[in-house]
């Protein structure tokens, strides 16, 4: 099966967030290191742990996205598991603080809900071929 084109607009993109979250993790080294500066007050360990943190996800993001791009199972489970939390993880802030729900919010389940069922539909495009012949 070919690659769907809905999964090579999602690596795409998340490939794109990883290149934004370096550009975040480099801009909070600049900051984190400029703020040692005496008479700068910043907190310089929060800046410099963020930007490792966004250094991190950079990479994550980089990797999953190749994947998707290659259609590798395990960046199946990545989007699949990512889409799962994210899901679990608005619809827990709503129950929580139903006050607080915004537009956003509701943008973030739409999303997210949408994802989800795209993953589950073009799941067969990840499966590995089988290399064993038949006789």
């Amino acid at each position: 099966m070919p690659r769907p084109l809905g999964i090579t607009i999602l690596g795409v993109l998340v490939v794109l967030a990883s290149v934004i979250a370096v550009l975040i993790a480099v801009a909070g080294f600049i900051v984190g290191f400029a703020s040692l500066i005496p008479g700068v007050g910043l907190d310089t360990g929060t800046l410099l742990l963020g930007a490792i943190l966004y250094l991190i996800l950079s990479a994550v993001l980089g990797f999953a996205g190749f994947g998707l791009l290659r259609l590798r199972p395990w960046a199946w489970w990545l989007a699949f598991l990512t889409t799962l939390v994210v899901l679990g993880y608005t619809a827990f802030r709503i129950y929580q603080q139903p006050a607080d729900t915004t537009l956003g919010t509701w943008l973030t389940i739409g999303v997210s809900g949408i994802l989800f069922v795209y993953l589950l539909a073009v799941f067969r495009a990840f499966r590995r071929p089988s290399t064993a012949s038949t006789m």
